[in-house]
């Protein structure tokens, strides 16, 4: 019977048999030869060369569905026709690099397909198959009931006909031939590793990276293919990490590098020494480049013949050291079981597992491999668990491998972190609320660039996510700023191959737009398997292009459909900077999740009254103008713009000009747009240009105040030089003051220090934090409610300046006349004082002497020249 129908019809239901029989036929499928030909593999050939007792050789015959699973028909020695069902499986991490040595450094090489897979067989409940498949030939080891069979291509027993014949060996059929491990000595008591990481372990795996190399020998081994050598290693450790995975252990393994050496010229060359060749590794491993590779344990896969009848070797207790090492002659053998044995075997002393052979049945920590009652079962027994658990609980490097996610999937980015349940790689993703309009705001998915490198883009990759047996459609909203036309945001999933494919390509159009993008995809078939993941990427070209996304859900079937919010009005409509202010947000549609946003903040202690009715209090904001009311919940978003209008208050310290000695009044007003209850004022000077004499409500909105308390401080230390004022208008409230864009607060009377030059600016500073007070006065704005308002602040300047004067007016009564003739000749010849010796100064020749007094003289009676500026104005 075709596999496929056998499979499908199993459960007798003929509506289900028909609908797949249909599907049979336009299935693209892979199927192998029915008939056999004459050049058939012999049993006994294949048992000579796989050093068995028994061998059966059979033609494969499977078929591959659109999901990625496979269905392979096998006949299994006392079982009769059994029928695989497995799955693609990967081992590799998600920064895993293949890197070719070829005589010059290990350099990145492309990685092939992943081809390993796991699954069970379908007539067996307690069973299970690991292995790998590449399209036409398998290798597996199959499992029922902890009975072991290997299953290989025939072409590994020498055949030489088609390729889809296949031998199954029995593990009771295994020939031991003493191989023996060169590990040696006891497991030692577990001491900390050097990893820095804290252990938050659940229920699931103790992930262990694992870094791998792979020797000349070992790559001809592989027909001298760098596919094919990778291929292998990852088959072997596919099995050997099912052999980990049993809950007893509950250790799986990632594979983080994987070299493979082309040329004989390797570090290794050809030294046949089991401890000399796992020195060698050790050394080389120790230094650059291989030192920079990331692992809790690396292992060494050789194709050399090692001496002794030794396969194996490997370190004692240093997962998460600097000494964790450990080397497997993989093809001693080509039966698959006693590969897996090898490797696990070696691995396990790194986890502090000794050999047990005087214990009975040993299994794999055995000495001998296939020694004390063989591996069939391939497993660990008792005592080795014992060491191996307790070491891997001392262990501080390892880290948990997070469950796979069923659906729903739902992630509205919180404020906060990426989740790294969900997002189990994260490169450059962080959450932001920098986007316009988010479904679910306040915050998104943000993806830019890291710099300029030609890698260096963001890029976010999911949990696995489980849509077998799903018909699941994917939904999210995104949003760009500082994208230029042309760039993108490419999204893509990984298929039921194991392969990243495009999904789609999200276009910018430029600009920034105010609100989010609803993206929907039905998931296409070879998107619906057990591993399923969803990756996003950007393409831009500077570190400021930001791509914006939220609200990323998969659902089975089609996402839930609601309206998305209208925004109708906001009353009132303005509000101060300061914020606070109660409004009422009208419109439609709104539901429970609904954010409001005014500007770029979240509007406080918002509350759903209705679906068209939201209250809050609005945000401060540090900028007065117009901004956007934007509306964000899980249906989608809306923008009103311009929606309300932050207004703007200031406080502004009046600038004046005096001389010299002077005492000048200069006031302090306000400009502002709120009603005023209330204010206090913080000023800073310089005492030893200026110094206060007193601050009054002369002329101020603050005559006949409740409260008008003023304080000063004029000492020329660095704690001096300061005047507050606190005001309340009416402590009843019946006072205020309405808008006005001049309304004086107070007077600061000034007296400037008399040794200040002409001309000197005195800068006297409107400065939040000055006084006595616990905590400093600071500058403010009270309306009637009590709410501060912090206004903007203006410095005044003080311009120092001389006494104004008429040239020739020595007296001073504003007028030139013989008087003034008089007066100069008094002061020159009589000692009376003057006030002004430069209004004296009537010729302007910078002395005073009898000649001004005949200049003035002259002027008035004998058409003498007029007296220079300033004449006859003062200045």
């Amino acid at each position: 019977m075709n596999v496929f129908f056998r499979k499908v019809c199993q459960n007798n239901k003929m509506g289900i048999c028909l609908m797949f029989t249909l599907l049979i036929l336009s299935a693209s499928v892979s199927s192998a030869q029915d008939s056999l030909s004459s050049s058939d593999p012999v049993s006994a050939d294949l048992s000579a060369e796989f050093d068995v007792r028994d061998s059966y050789p059979f033609r494969l015959e499977h078929t591959l569905f659109i999901d990625g699973e496979l269905i392979v028909e096998v006949p299994l020695p006392g079982y009769g026709d059994v029928t695989l069902s497995m799955q693609p499986h990967s081992l590799r991490s998600d920064r895993f690099q293949l890197l070719v040595h070829d005589g010059s450094g290990p350099v990145p090489h492309p990685a092939p397909p992943i081809y390993t897979r796991r699954g069970v067989v379908l007539e067996w409940p307690n069973s299970s198959v690991t292995g790998s498949f590449n399209g036409s030939e398998m290798t597996a080891m199959i499992t029922i009931d902890g009975h072991i069979f290997s299953l290989m291509p025939a072409s590994e027993g020498g055949y030489v006909g088609a390729a889809d014949w296949h031998v199954i060996v029995d593990s009771k059929d295994v020939i031991d031939r003493g191989e023996t491990c060169g590990t040696t000595g006891m497991s030692a008591p577990p001491t900390r590793g050097t990893g820095t990481q804290t252990q938050s372990f659940g229920t699931t795996f103790f992930l262990t990276e694992i870094g791998i190399d792979s020797d000349f020998e070992y790559f001809q081994a592989n027909n001298s293919n760098v596919n094919n050598t990778v291929a292998d290693i990852e088959n072997v450790m596919n099995s050997v990490e099912d052999v980990y995975e049993d809950l007893a252990i509950s250790i799986s393994y990632e594979i983080t590098v994987i070299i493979v050496r082309t040329t004989s010229a390797d570090p290794y060359g050809t030294q046949a020494d089991a401890g000399s060749l796992l020195n060698l590794f050790d050394n080389t491993w120790s230094t650059a480049p291989e030192n920079q590779i990331q692992r809790d344990v690396a292992h060494f896969f050789t194709g050399v013949n090692i001496n002794g009848g030794t396969i194996g070797i490997a370190q004692l207790a240093d997962i998460c050291t600097n000494n964790a090492y450990g080397l497997s002659q993989s093809r001693f053998s080509n039966v698959f079981s006693r590969r897996i044995a090898l490797t696990a075997h070696e691995l396990g002393h790194n986890w502090a597992a000794s050999h047990c052979d005087s214990q009975g049945s040993c299994r794999i920590m055995c000495s001998v491999l296939s020694g004390c009652n063989g591996v069939n079962p391939l497993s660990f027994t008792a005592s080795p668990i014992s060491q191996i658990v307790s070491y891997r609980n001392s262990r501080n490097c390892l880290s948990t491998q997070t469950p796979a996610l069923a659906l729903p999937f739902l992630d509205e980015f919180p404020a906060g972190g990426v989740d790294s349940n969900r997002w189990i790689y994260n490169e450059g993703g962080i959450v932001s609320s920098q986007g316009q309009g988010e479904p679910s705001g306040p915050a998104s998915l943000q993806l830019n660039r890291g710099g300029g490198n030609i890698y260096q883009y963001d890029e976010v990759r999911s949990n696995f996510i489980l849509l077998g047996g799903t018909v699941p459609t994917l939904q999210f909203y995104t949003n760009h700023s500082g994208v230029e036309a042309g760039e993108e945001l490419v999204v893509e999933y990984l298929n039921s191959s194991l392969l990243w494919q495009e999904l789609d390509r999200i276009v910018s159009a430029g600009g920034a737009p105010g609100s989010f993008v609803t993206q929907t995809y039905p998931l296409p078939p070879n998107a619906r398997h057990n591993n399923f993941r969803l990756k996003f990427l950007t393409e831009t070209n500077e570190t400021n292009d930001n791509w914006y996304i939220d609200d990323v859900s998969i659902t089975n079937g089609p996402p839930p459909t609601l309206d998305p919010p209208l925004i109708t009005g906001i009353t009132p409509a303005d509000g101060s900077t300061a914020g606070g202010a109660f409004v009422t947000i009208s419109g439609q549609n709104f539901t429970q999740d609904v954010v409001i946003l005014i500007g770029n903040s979240v509007v406080d202690n918002l509350s759903f009254v209705s679906s068209t009715q939201l209250v809050g209090n609005v945000p401060a904001s540090s900028t007065p103008g117009f901004v956007a009311l934007i509306a964000s919940q899980a249906s989608g978003s809306d923008l009103l713009d311009p929606g309300f209008l932050y207004t703007e208050e200031y406080i502004i310290h009046d600038s004046a000009e005096g001389a010299p000695g002077a005492l000048i009044g200069v006031t302090i007003s306000a400009d502002h747009d709120s009603t005023l209850a209330g204010y206090s004022l913080s000023v800073d000077f310089d005492a030893s240009d200026l110094i206060v004499s007193a601050i009054t409500s002369d002329g101020s909105v603050a005559v006949g105040a409740d409260f008008f308390q003023p304080s000063f401080n004029n000492d020329l230390g660095v704690d001096g030089g300061w005047w507050t004022l606190g005001a309340i208008l009416s402590f009843q409230g019946t006072i205020t003051i309405p808008p006005s864009d001049q309304t004086v607060l107070a007077t600061a009377e000034y007296v400037i220090q008399p040794n200040i030059p002409v001309g000197d600016q005195i800068i006297v500073a409107m400065a939040n934090g000055v006084g006595p007070a616990t905590p400093p006065s600071e500058n403010i704005l009270v309306d009637p409610s009590g709410n501060a308002v912090p206004p903007l602040l203006e410095d005044g300047i003080i311009t120092v300046g001389a006494n104004s004067f008429i040239r020739g007016d020595g007296n001073g009564d504003l007028a030139v006349n013989v008087a003034d003739a008089v007066f100069a000749l008094n002061c020159l010849f009589s000692g009376l004082p003057s006030d002004c010796l430069d209004a004296m100064d009537t010729n302007d020749d910078g002395s005073n002497d009898i000649a001004d007094a005949v200049a003035i003289l002259q002027f008035l009676f004998s058409g003498g020249a007029a007296p220079p500026a300033p004449f006859p104005n003062a200045g």
